[in-house]
C-alpha cells in the first residue's frame, strides 16, 4: 500500500467517527478482519466490529484522529504502527481524550483493494 492509500484509510476512520457511520468503519475490514480492543474480547467479522463500534459511538466517541508512523511491507502484507487521539463526550460528563497507539495489518483481497486483516490498539494512560 502507499502512504496515500493508508493516509486514505486514516480519513475514513476520522470521518467514520466524526459522522457516528459504525458501517463504513467496518467496510474497511476484511470480512474475517479482526478488531482487538483494549481491555475485551476480540471482535471477527463485520457483525462483532459494527457491534463493537457502535457501542463506542453509545459511549460518546465524538472524534478520531490518526496518525501513521510507520509502514511496512511484505507481499500481500502492509503493517502500519501509528498514534491516535480518541475524543470522547460521554452523556453527562465532562469530555475527554485518550491518546495512544496502534498496529493495523492491512491484507490485499481477492479483487486488488486491500482491507484491514488485525488491528489492535492501547492507550498511553495508565490503567484505573
Amino acid at each position: 500500500m502507499t502512504v496515500a492509500e493508508i493516509d486514505a484509510v486514516a480519513k475514513a476512520f476520522h470521518d467514520g467517527v466524526a459522522n457516528k457511520d459504525a458501517a463504513s468503519i467496518v467496510a474497511l475490514y476484511a470480512e474475517d478482519g479482526k478488531f482487538l480492543p483494549p481491555n475485551g474480547e476480540p471482535c471477527q467479522g463485520h457483525a462483532e466490529i459494527q457491534t463493537w463500534m457502535e457501542e463506542m459511538f453509545d459511549a460518546g466517541a465524538s472524534s478520531l484522529d490518526i496518525e501513521p508512523v510507520e509502514i511496512k511491507e511484505g507481499g500481500d502484507l502492509t503493517v502500519e504502527y501509528g498514534r491516535y487521539t480518541l475524543g470522547m463526550q460521554p452523556e453527562g460528563a465532562d469530555a475527554m481524550t485518550e491518546v495512544g497507539k496502534y498496529i493495523v495489518v492491512h491484507e490485499r483481497q481477492d479483487d486488488g483493494s486491500s482491507k484491514i486483516a488485525y488491528d489492535i490498539f492501547s492507550s498511553n494512560q495508565e490503567a484505573s
